[in-house]
């Protein structure tokens, strides 16, 4: 039996995978070019629409050119530490005649945080001088940024690095919500002029040519399994992982409740989770609409003013959680049986 050639890990690049030319392309060309209009991406988007994918193979096309170095950085962990340790790792393998003239403090863990950073940050401006002075290029990647104090020194450095003119370039995604909060700190205001790539559901089209490929089923049949992801990332994964498990050539039921089963529990229980009080009610109150009511009708149906409803529609839809609906006034979710999902689950 042939290997499947669907995945289902979360951030790999899979074997199978429907590239996004436009933003990809976008981020490689600003980054490359001779005097880049802006040196940092933030990809934004639900979970399981595709944000580390993309990060990964943008990363992955750059590393490999001349002149650059990839570091991707944990935003758990000490960032500007374990900056200084990977780019020393990294240039003693790409460029082993490269010398830095760093402290030995800069690379290790201090018991004093202040002094740490202060170390650290006069070590990583030594590695990066000498970079720009032999024309190196850094890309520095981040996945799922949050507002935390290590996120913040390692952003307050970054801007450090913008206003001197160091070669460094940074590619982050986060969800909406965490990305807007670390925005909001006082200290990462300069965060809200940083270039926001939304990503918005895959082409149904080119998922339907590989679905039709794959399985080497009629185009409508191709169609009809595309119409079913919705063109969510994950979605199209899990289905086409399901059915080709099952050895069949489109979805049955059984294959269609496990499909729907691992969306509920893989992504679809974390994004609720997620989500706060108010904007719970709004999605609830969706739901149990019909496809195609009024967005005022649903606002009345909450007795919910219009500036509060319109900033949790906002928020929602920033989210990737909403799209416009075929009518005018109207709303839909964006994701596959998340209707379904929110009434089952959540609904009286």
């Amino acid at each position: 039996m042939k290997n499947n050639p669907f995945s289902l890990d979360f951030g790999a690049e899979p074997n199978l995978m429907i590239p996004r030319y436009t933003e990809q392309n976008k981020i490689i060309e600003t980054f490359t070019a001779e005097s880049p209009s802006t040196h940092i991406f933030l990809l934004v988007g639900a979970r399981g629409s595709g944000k580390t994918v993309l990060m990964t193979s943008v990363s992955h096309k750059i590393r490999d050119m001349d002149n650059w170095i990839h570091v991707d950085l944990n935003p758990e962990g000490d960032m500007l530490n374990e900056l200084a340790a990977e780019i020393t790792r990294k240039t003693k393998k790409q460029y082993p005649r490269l010398k830095f003239e760093i402290s030995v403090k800069g690379v290790t863990v201090s018991s004093d945080v202040e002094e740490k950073y202060s170390d650290i940050q006069v070590d990583l401006d030594s590695i990066l001088e000498t970079l720009k002075k032999k024309k190196i290029r850094l890309l520095i990647t981040v996945d799922e940024i949050h507002n935390s104090k290590d996120v913040r020194a390692f952003t307050g450095y970054f801007q450090h690095c913008l206003r001197e003119e160091l070669p460094v370039f940074v590619l982050m995604t986060g969800l909406y919500k965490n990305l807007r909060a670390l925005q909001n700190n006082r200290s990462q205001t300069f965060l809200r002029r940083a270039t926001r790539l939304n990503l918005g559901p895959l082409s149904q089209i080119r998922i339907a040519q590989q679905y039709e490929e794959i399985f080497g089923i009629p185009s409508e049949q191709a169609t009809e399994m595309a119409q079913m992801t919705k063109g969510y990332s994950y979605g199209f994964q899990m289905l086409g992982y399901l059915t080709f498990e099952a050895g069949k050539k489109r979805p049955d039921e059984r294959i269609l409740n496990e499909y729907r089963a691992n969306l509920y529990e893989n992504s679809y229980e974390k994004i609720w989770e997620e989500l706060s009080a108010g904007e719970r009610s709004v999605v609830l109150a969706i739901a149990e609409s019909a496809p195609g009511t009024d967005v005022k009708q649903i606002r009345e149906t909450l007795q919910m003013n219009s500036n509060l409803f319109s900033t949790y529609k906002d928020t929602l839809d920033k989210s990737g959680l909403l799209s416009r609906g075929s009518a005018y006034g109207t709303v839909d979710f964006i994701l596959p049986f998340f209707r379904e999902y929110v009434k089952e689950v959540w609904g009286e």
